[in-house]
């Protein structure tokens, strides 16, 4: 996949994008192009209310809108390397743990979305693998994987992970929404107010078929 739309959704304990404790993610929505290009708006819960704050990520240079005014700056230093790019990496993100990350993978059935018949597959993926590709968000021991698959085109159109360490009654959950495959995206700098700081085991042709869109 060179570029695709997502939509990211948290629920359960919080989870700080900063140091200092004060930005809980919640939920992102936007685009990425590989290598290394990603818009995005990402929904935070701060002590008072809910925020969104949009990101740009060009390589190295990474860009965030400051959470009262609105104007863009370079990424604070305070959110460290907090950037949702690595869910696509190529070696330790979604991609690398469909390809070869999943254990006890099974085929729930066939499940109709949006009018579509998608492969519906289960299993279990490791925290460490899961903390690499999360920047630590998720890392407290095995977590379970769902994933549905378009069967017209075998794109990954669907993921839930489910952290049942978190909370065995009430578990953390992340639901993954993925579009528009493929599409022509366009992202470029914003423009810099320059009031922001600058930063100092299933083994068939469904599964092979869909991860291999990944790769």
């Amino acid at each position: 996949v060179e570029s695709l739309q997502f939509d990211i959704e948290r629920d359960g304990a919080l989870a700080y994008i900063d140091t200092d404790g004060l930005l809980a993610f919640k939920r992102a929505e936007g685009v990425f192009k590989l290598p290394d290009q990603m818009r995005t708006v990402v929904r935070v819960i701060t002590a008072i209310t809910p925020v969104e704050i949009g990101m740009i990520v060009l390589g190295e240079d990474q860009y965030a809108t400051e959470p009262i005014t609105g104007e863009w700056g370079r990424l604070p230093p305070e959110w460290g390397q907090f950037s949702l790019l690595v869910l696509f990496d190529p070696d330790t993100g979604l991609q690398a743990v469909l390809r070869d990350g999943i254990s006890d993978l099974q085929l729930v059935g066939v499940e109709e979305i949006n009018g579509r018949p998608h492969y519906h597959l289960t299993g279990r993926v490791s925290g460490e693998r899961m903390s690499a590709m999360t920047l630590g968000f998720i890392g407290r021991g095995d977590v379970t994987l769902d994933v549905w698959i378009d069967a017209d085109d075998f794109y990954v159109r669907r993921l839930r992970i489910v952290e049942p360490e978190t909370d065995p009654d009430d578990p953390t959950t992340w639901e993954f929404e993925f579009s528009e495959p493929e599409q022509p995206v366009d992202i470029s700098a914003p423009p810099i107010s320059g009031h922001h700081p600058a930063p100092e085991h299933v083994d068939n042709s469904i599964a092979q078929t869909a991860l291999s869109r990944w790769q």
